[in-house]
């Protein structure tokens, strides 16, 4: 699987989960405290040094192992998150 799509099924999943937490995901893995959206439409992450960045620039494997270690903890309502996607 390429890189760019992989980015993007990575983003889409990040919305998903933050739309559905209604605007804010705890993370707490591979240096993000936080996905969140102030705004409905975009997402922002929080380091762990404070920075704010948009997903597209986060380091891709981070983000993926991130969001794969929250859904491993958090697997019937990333269940519910997916059935209702489909």
């Amino acid at each position: 699987m390429n890189k760019q799509f992989r980015r993007e099924q990575a983003i889409q999943m990040l919305n998903a989960i933050v739309t559905a937490m209604e605007g804010e995901m705890p993370m707490g893995y591979h240096g993000f405290i936080k996905a969140y959206s102030n705004n409905g439409y975009s997402v922002t992450l929080l380091l762990e040094d404070g920075n704010e960045i948009a997903p597209e620039q986060a380091d891709l494997q981070a983000l993926e192992s991130a969001i794969f270690q929250w859904r491993n903890e958090h697997m019937q309502f990333f269940q519910n998150i997916i059935s209702a996607m489909m």
